[in-house]
Order: structure tokens, then sequence, then C-alpha cells
């Protein structure tokens, strides 16, 4: 398991927080920032990951994902504004009657609402526990590379507000993890990016990271035909700069590991929060592990790791 000491986060945060400058999709790691910005078509809900702004996208907080009827699940530290938008140019308000409500206790996701429901499909939530270790794509609204950084670069800086669009690319969940919040914690997912040992890569150009207004955009997977939300964009290892790595090639080093809420574990709180759920919601039943695991959870009780969000700075 991944372990960090909080000495050095906490430097690194104080650190990162003082000298970043304003930054706000997914980054890609073998692809320049005009790269998969539109529906992969391949039947992943690219059309239902949204932006929470203001008008005109000057101040944009955060991803959202519709979850059916103007529901909208995202990251519990993002800051609302009074618009979503699915397309950057299309926007839709926030319903100011609907307070937005925290999942679960300790739990990194909230639900808000849009006083009309959006043209775009809602999302299948996950509550299998097969999620594990298969490629899946990533969709946000983050920033993307530092336009003078070369694809395929070990450490990929990320870019000005200017780079965020949504996009989508992908990675692969390792294992699972627990991750302190607020007075306790909850279980995420983790991505690597590059190998770890044993381990598949992140699939080649299309590896993806998080980046600065990625919290709470989606990983979604393709479990036995269906497309599925598995976990929910809430943090990285570390800011700014995001370095890929290989912990199987001499010299290479490890890559940063970014987390996301499991929805597997919290499904039943999101849809108890939503007077009457959607279809997609209603009717989404665990599927057996279909897919072999072949690593362990990496959780053990009662330890944590601490991370960055990724809301706007």
């Amino acid at each position: 398991m991944l372990k960090i000491p909080a000495r050095q986060i906490l430097k690194t945060l104080l650190a990162a927080l003082s000298l970043a400058a304003p930054a706000k999709a997914v980054i890609l790691f073998g692809l320049d920032n005009s790269s998969n910005r539109t529906n992969p078509g391949t039947g992943v809900p690219f059309d239902a990951v949204g932006l929470i702004t203001d008008a005109g996208r000057v101040s944009p907080m955060g991803s959202a994902i519709h979850l059916g009827g103007g529901y909208m699940l995202t990251a519990n530290h993002v800051f609302m504004q009074p618009y979503v938008t699915f397309d950057g140019t299309t926007f839709y308000n926030r319903d100011l009657s609907f307070t937005p409500r925290q999942v679960a206790p300790n739990v990194d996701m909230q639900i808000f609402k849009l006083s009309s429901t959006p043209t775009v499909g809602a999302v299948n939530l996950y509550s299998g526990s097969s999620e594990q270790i298969a490629p899946a794509t990533l969709i946000g609204w983050g920033v993307g590379r530092n336009p003078t950084v070369p694809v395929d670069s070990a450490s990929v800086n990320w870019g000005a507000f200017s780079t965020s669009e949504k996009r989508w690319g992908t990675n692969v969940p390792r294992d699972l993890v627990g991750i302190a919040y607020q007075s306790g914690g909850y279980t995420a997912i983790r991505t690597a990016l590059g190998s770890d040992s044993g381990l598949p890569a992140g699939v080649g150009d299309n590896e993806a990271a998080a980046t600065v207004i990625d919290s709470g955009s989606g990983l979604f997977q393709n479990i036995s035909g269906t497309w599925y939300l598995i976990g929910l964009t809430t943090g990285v290892e570390a800011v700014n700069t995001s370095h890929f790595g290989n912990d199987a090639v001499a010299g290479m080093g490890k890559g940063d590991a970014n987390y996301f809420v499991r929805i597997s574990a919290y499904r039943s709180n999101i849809v108890g929060i939503i007077p009457e759920p959607s279809t997609a919601l209603m009717f989404v039943f665990a599927l057996p592990p279909l897919l072999k695991r072949t690593r362990k959870v990496a959780m053990q009780k009662n330890e944590k790791i601490s991370i960055f969000d990724l809301r706007g700075i």
C-alpha cells in the first residue's frame, strides 16, 4: 500500500498552495490537448459529465455527473456555482431550493440538483465488486498539459485555464485504499500513472491523469457489456505536475496515484438521497465477479492515505 508521511504531505501542500498558478480535464500522457475531446462512441456516458461553473466559464469549480432527473453527483469539496454545462455552450441553472447533500459522513461526495432535466442520459451506478483490474475510462473537465511539454514526457506540467475542456482518457484500477477525510475516511479506487510491477500499464497513448477541475468527474468501466460509473474523482498524489513512471523499468520509478471514491461502497447512500431515482439507478443490481482479480485489496483496517483535492485553485 502506498504510504505518504503526513509531515511531507503538509509541507508539499503548503508549498503548492502558495506557488501554484491558477489552473483548471484530464491530462493525456501520449496525446496533446486537442485530443479526446469528443464522445469516443463506445457507449461510455461521455455526454453525462458536466462542468460546475459560472456564466461564461470564467470560474469553473469542478466536474459533475448526471444521475437522472437533474440530480448531479460531484465531490463534496467542490464549491457550488450557479450553472452546469455538458457541452461548454448550453448552461443549466442549479436548483437553489435543493440544498446540496453530502452522500455519507466522511465521504467526499455530494449531490445537488438542476432546475430542469438536462438533455443527456443518466449513468449506471455500479454495485458489484468486479471493477478491478481492467481498463477504465476517465471523463472530466480539468486542465490539460502545459503546451510546452512534449507528449510522452515522464513529467507533465499542468496547463492554465485555457487548456480546460471535457476530455476522456484511460487508466487501470489497481487496488483499493483508505482515504482520510473529515473525521474519518472513505474507500477509494487507486490508479497509477504508468505501470506498477506485475500490473498492466495505463493503456497507451490515451493514458490519463486527473488535474484541477477534475474533482467530481467519473471513472467508468465496461463490465459484461454495460458501462458503469465505478469511481468519482477526488484527489491526486501531487499537484501542478503529473509524474508517469514504470517501476518495472530500471530508472523509471513509480508514477503518481489518482484516487476515486468507490461507487459500489456508497451506491445505496446515493440512491437514498434522490426522492425518485431514475430507471437507470433503480435497476442496476450487483453483478457476480466476472473479471479475474489479480491483486488483493490494498486497504487495511484503520489505515488511511491523505491526498490533494482537485477543486479549482
